[in-house]
């Protein structure tokens, strides 16, 4: 069977394999919070690592030589935007602010950044 190599096969599978590694890893997370009981100041730098770290892992994975930065640019744009949504249905509410676009770009910075490290890698 062939691999589908297409650009848009590469973000989605990218941003599937991220938005499944945050989960597994915030609920961890949670978990450990819940046991050692973590004081609520580690929770947002401890969880923007977890979302970059995804990222990065979604894109070394899934993003192939050819166009990376702009690959994982929406790759990681797009985990940000969906996890943030993932969150909100499971916290109950939506609401926008400056801090999501902020998360969104830096989501975005952060796959352009890794695709392009997973490319250089791939080529070498």
């Amino acid at each position: 069977m062939p691999k589908d190599t297409s650009g848009a096969a590469q973000v989605g599978k990218g941003a599937c394999v991220a938005v499944i590694f945050t989960l597994a890893s915030v609920l961890v997370f949670a978990l450990a919070i819940r046991l050692f009981s973590l004081p609520s100041s580690v929770i947002t730098p401890v969880n923007q690592a977890i979302k970059f770290a995804a990222v990065f892992i979604g894109c070394f994975f899934c993003i192939r030589p050819g166009k990376a930065f702009f690959k994982g640019l929406l790759c990681g744009a797009v985990v940000a935007a969906v996890t943030y949504f993932l969150f909100a249905l499971i916290a109950g509410g939506i609401s926008f602010g400056w801090m999501n676009l902020l998360d969104l770009l830096l989501g975005g910075a952060a796959g352009g950044i890794s695709a392009c490290i997973a490319a250089a890698a791939r080529k070498n």
